[in-house]
């Protein structure tokens, strides 16, 4: 090499100066990065074709049915209901003419007349006996005035039910006949119109009126 190409190289900072035939030692990095051991990665190998996720099943849910117990009752007695009638069985009902009963009510006894049909005589007396004695007025009307309690074979037990209503431990004087009346715990005198007819009755009237009560 020339003087002159060795001040340039020592200008460019090169001190050393190497033929170019000359055989050079491999210089060796000291770096981090190329020192450092060279890491083992494995290779991760994917499948061809992607693998079949199965579907989760989940089993239907039963509907629990309640249970439902059975209760046999032994020996329930039957019972009868009442079904009011309609209209339609009012007319296969036992129809009876309309009375009227009218009854005053003493200390020791009750007086029954029957009222359906009274002459003005007959109500003239039966008012003056009304006067002659305190007493308690009461009358029953047939047909009753519940429609399905129209039936003429409760029309006994109607007049029977008026009569213990007001009769309490007294003695009961039927003048002339009192229609449905099927107690025997009566006494049976004259009618009004056999008391018009005939005034001496009405002293036997008054005599079985001043009778104590029945024992």
């Amino acid at each position: 090499m020339i003087g002159h190409q060795r001040d340039i190289m020592a200008t460019l900072g090169i001190d050393i100066w190497i033929p170019r035939d000359a055989v050079c030692e491999h210089n060796q990095s000291y770096l981090w990065r190329d020192s450092a051991q060279q890491e083992n990665v494995s290779e991760i190998i994917l499948p061809s074709t992607p693998a079949k996720v199965e579907p989760v099943v989940t089993p239907a849910k039963t509907p629990v049915q309640p249970q439902i117990k059975t209760v046999f009752e032994k020996n329930i007695p039957a019972v009868d209901v009442v079904v009011p009638a309609t209209s339609s069985e009012l007319s296969s009902v036992l129809k009876i003419d309309a009375f009227s009963i009218e009854a005053i009510c003493l200390t020791q006894c009750v007086l029954l007349i029957d009222a359906t049909t009274v002459t003005a005589d007959q109500q003239l007396l039966w008012k003056n006996i009304q006067r002659a004695v305190q007493a308690e007025f009461h009358s029953l009307q047939w047909p009753f005035l519940w429609l399905n309690m129209q039936d003429g074979r409760g029309a006994s037990s109607y007049v029977s039910g008026f009569l213990d209503a007001i009769s309490t431990e007294k003695n009961i004087l039927c003048l002339g006949q009192i229609p449905h009346l099927t107690s025997s715990a009566h006494i049976q005198l004259a009618s009004l119109q056999e008391m018009v007819e005939q005034p001496l009755l009405k002293k036997r009237l008054w005599q079985f009126m001043q009778n104590k009560i029945k024992e």
